[in-house]
């Protein structure tokens, strides 16, 4: 009787293991899909409780930090710099380290999920060639 029991269980596992395959991958692309909604909608609000004062609302520029919703920023920086930015800060600059483990009050998903959104806005980016400069001094 239990080796009957067991015959059975072994061989819905076995049909159900090439059914989960074929749905994995659709599995996979959805959690990502909604991962990066999730990361976009935490970084916009960390950026605006935490960079909208230099970096303005929409990152458009403020009054002493440069323009990061730019074509030209956005294109020539990967993902990986916006995080390392963030993370220990511009030496010289005005630029804090945002990273705990540089002494800011910011978590590494919390750094991811601003880079995320900052990520979002390079498909609507205007041409600011002087992106450096902020828009005070513009």
């Amino acid at each position: 009787r239990y080796y009957v029991v067991g015959l059975a269980f072994m061989v819905v596992l076995i049909s159900a293991f090439p059914l989960y395959r074929l749905r994995e991958p659709h599995l996979r692309k959805d959690a990502l899909v909604q991962q990066q909604l999730d990361y976009k909608e935490a970084g916009a609000a960390i950026f605006k409780q935490s960079c909208a004062t230099c970096h303005g609302a929409g990152a458009d520029g403020g009054k002493t930090a440069p323009t990061l919703h730019s074509k030209e920023f956005l294109s020539a920086i990967s993902d990986e710099q916006i995080v390392l930015l963030v993370s220990g800060g511009v030496t010289g600059s005005s630029m804090p380290a945002w990273s705990i483990d540089f002494g800011g009050p910011l978590t590494s998903q919390q750094i991811h999920e601003v880079a995320s959104y900052l990520r979002t806005l390079e498909p609507n980016a205007p041409s600011i060639p002087d992106w450096r400069r902020s828009a005070k001094a513009k």
